[in-house]
């Protein structure tokens, strides 16, 4: 059965083709199908391929161009924004304010006190304006410049010449305040939409920041008033016309820069849409949203395509986009890629059009190499054109990109730097008072991690001649399309500048510091002889309010004590003594000072040893900062362990070292709140953090102090179970002389 059905099936195929080759026509039919058709197949798949790799690679070109723009862009607007930020904390402004609401209707004062504010605001006006009027000078780009109060009425405004800086119909009353300016009244910083130009003003867009300010003499606040004005700054629309028009674009490449009223702030005159078109296309929306990514457009009339990429600007409410017109050649391939069997059809009945269509496709693929190689161009032209050093490097931490700042700051040409590891080329030590010149690795370490690492004190970049110069350095991971890390982009900053301005303020510190001691002594002196009953007796009432007193000049004293140390620390003047310290009697001695303040809060506190004897516990140190060191980790427990909780001071010494265990019973420390915890400034708020007075100046000078005498702090919490500090000392150190007499 099987054998006659076999022969039948070969039968059929044998008259067919005998059939088929008994005309040359049908020949002919035949190789053209068997030859022609999987070779114009195969031509088809390789240029469509190719035609998608190269629109592929011109997008990403594009999400280039449009990243550095908005990266460019946010520091043009951020610039000028923060220039309104510092001019709000002026002192003028606050003040007139202040005045202002206290003699506004809603305000409760007595008639002599609104006399005396109404002497004062005329003053207070001239003040504020001639602040104003300084700024305009300092930046000419401001149309004007307004104070504003927290009912939207004008308190002060320069130029003079133009009364009205902002529509002052529409902050006529609270109901009537445009969204911009409440933001600002709630403690943001705004940017308005485009306000239309009147007779006396352009188009401009209004920055509008916060301006706190206190109430003279504990006066009540009006109502309606929250303590929040608005200073104003107007900036001509033209003037973010020229930030745009000067990015660095390639030649079939747009750039518009639309707002949150879907209103075109900045546009090429030249480009394909209009601001109505621009305004309707679904990509604004996606990037007034928060959206960014890219896709095309195509014109329902002339069906011409368009690749749009767009990103937002969030802090602004404005959207930038990237237009790059596509030609109508694409088009046509397009339509051949989307309809493969029509086309294949077409293709069979045209196949003397074949060689006309390769040729085509070919130029258009030249020409889209062009374009990916333009793009390219304009990258490395905006990478140069920033002023920060940038360098990234692959997956191995070689250099591939590497601009001209970055060639500028290293001292290394950047035909040098390509190819090579980072490390041969870019060298950074920390540079903190009594630590080695370690180098730190900001790229390995976001690379290991997969995330964002930012330094921004303390680090030193090495250059080429050996010089060293202050950085900020911020690195950050590039990932492959499967989320995998595939190399690093690092910018690191020239920050001498801040450098310098930060230790000019620490020794203003350590001046005014110096200063405040000796009269808060003096007080601390007459205080305790009237405490004393030496001046004479004192009733119940007057004892009361000098203890206040007293407690509040002791809290003083310590906070002039603790900023003169850190200062010290941070100057490298801080002097240290080597002399044998026996560390269990500084400990009971701490532990009996200690032990009226616990008993306060019915707390037990205890001094333990391994079994060794008091005489193995000496090292060598500076015994009035080891005593510092051990007073602030037992202010902590203290100041941090509930009612009935235990503090346990353990010592441990062997035959190089002596370690200390400082173990409370308190609330604990959460884990995120570990790395930055010994930080200056740094108070973590927990139910006890308000029972005592602090500074978040003890642990930092604390840890500082045994690092210059080698030694090492850790810590260790569960939150609701307490937290152990753990200070481990050599037994001998080697003392840095410094220049400064101990105190």
């Amino acid at each position: 059965m099987w054998s006659r059905l076999r022969n039948a099936i070969s039968s059929q195929l044998e008259a067919l083709l005998r059939w088929l080759t008994a005309s040359a026509l049908r020949s002919t039919a035949i190789f053209v199908i068997l030859t022609f058709v999987p070779i114009l197949l195969l031509t088809y798949y390789i240029v469509a391929t190719s035609i998608r790799n190269t629109k592929a690679d011109a997008a990403s070109a594009d999400q280039t161009v449009s990243g550095f723009s908005v990266t460019l862009l946010r520091a043009d607007f951020r610039g000028e924004r923060e220039v309104l930020v510092g001019a709000a904390d002026e002192g003028s402004l606050q003040r007139l304010l202040g005045t202002s609401v206290a003699l506004s209707p809603g305000a409760q004062l007595s008639p002599a006190a609104q006399r005396q504010l109404s002497r004062d605001l005329s003053a207070e006006r001239a003040a504020a304006q001639q602040s104003l009027a300084r700024l305009q000078r300092r930046r000419p780009e401001f149309l004007a410049l307004a104070l504003y109060d927290g009912m939207g009425a004008l308190a002060a405004s320069a130029p003079t010449a133009v009364p009205v800086p902002v529509e002052q119909a529409s902050l006529t009353s609270p109901g009537s305040l445009p969204d911009w300016f409440r933001g600002a009244l709630k403690g943001q910083n705004m940017t308005s939409p485009t306000l239309a130009a009147t007779a006396a003003l352009p188009a401009r867009i209004v920055f509008a920041v916060p301006v706190g300010y206190p109430l003279p003499a504990a006066m009540h606040m009006p109502a309606g008033s929250n303590g929040v004005g608005v200073l104003v700054g107007l900036l001509p629309r033209s003037v973010v016309t020229d930030w745009v028009r000067h990015l660095a674009v390639g030649p079939n490449q747009y750039l518009y820069l639309v707002d949150s009223r879907h209103q075109v702030v900045s546009g090429s005159p030249d480009g394909p849409f209009t601001a109505a078109q621009v305004a309707a296309l679904p990509a604004t929306a996606d990037a007034l949203a928060g959206r960014s990514g890219s896709g095309e457009f195509v014109t329902a009339i002339q069906l011409e395509s368009h690749a749009i990429t767009y990103a937002a600007l969030p802090e602004e409410s404005m959207a930038l986009l990237v237009v790059r017109p596509v030609r109508f050649g694409f088009y046509i391939y397009r339509v051949f890629y989307d309809k493969l069997a029509f086309i294949a059809v077409i293709i069979f009945l045209l196949a003397v059009a074949t060689g006309l269509l390769l040729r085509s496709a070919f130029r258009y693929y030249q020409r889209y190499n062009k374009e990916v190689e333009s793009g390219r161009a304009k990258t490395e032209a905006l990478l140069g054109s920033i002023g920060d050093g940038v360098f990234a490097v692959n997956g191995e931490g070689q250099i591939i990109e590497f601009n001209r700042a970055a060639s500028d700051l290293t001292g290394t040409p950047a035909a040098e730097a390509l190819g090579r590891p980072y490390g041969q080329v870019i060298t950074v030590v920390d540079e903190r008072p009594g630590q080695a010149s370690a180098a730190p690795d900001p790229v390995r370490q976001a690379m290991l991690e997969g995330r964002t690492f930012r330094f921004l004190r303390d680090l030193s970049l090495v250059r080429r001649d050996g010089t060293r110069l202050p950085v900020t350095v911020s690195a950050a991971p590039v990932r492959d399309e499967h989320g995998g890390v595939a190399g690093c982009i690092a910018i690191f900053s020239d920050a001498s500048q801040e450098r310098e301005v930060d230790r000019m303020k620490t020794e203003f510190i350590s001046i005014a510091s110096h200063q405040l001691r000796t009269p808060m002594s003096g007080v601390k002196g007459v205080l305790s002889l009237l405490l004393e009953d030496v001046l004479g007796p004192l009733n119940p009432e007057q004892r009361k309010y000098l203890r206040r007193a007293n407690d509040s000049n002791e809290r003083l004293i310590a906070l002039v004590n603790d900023l003169l140390n850190v200062s010290r620390l941070e100057q490298g003047s801080l002097q240290l003594r080597s002399e044998p310290v026996n560390l269990a009697e500084v400990l009971q001695t701490l532990a009996v000072e200690f032990q009226p303040r616990a008993a306060r809060y019915q707390q037990t506190v205890q001094v333990e040893r391994d079994g060794a004897p008091q005489e193995d516990m000496e090292v060598h140190g500076d015994p009035v900062r080891l005593r510092e060191v051990f007073l602030n980790l037992l202010d902590n427990a203290v100041k941090y362990t509930p009612e009935n909780g235990h503090i346990t001071v353990r010592l441990q010494a062997t035959a190089q070292r002596v370690t200390v265990e400082v173990r409370d019973s308190g609330v604990g420390i959460p884990a995120d709140k570990l790395p930055v915890l010994f930080q200056k400034f740094n108070r973590i708020q927990n139910p006890l953090s308000g029972r005592e007075f602090g500074t978040g100046l003890g642990l930092y000078f604390a840890r500082s102090v045994i690092e210059l005498h080698h030694g090492t702090v850790e810590v260790e919490s569960h939150l609701g179970e307490g937290t152990t500090f753990r200070v481990s000392l050599p037994r001998r150190y080697s003392a840095a002389a410094a220049p400064q007499a101990h105190s």
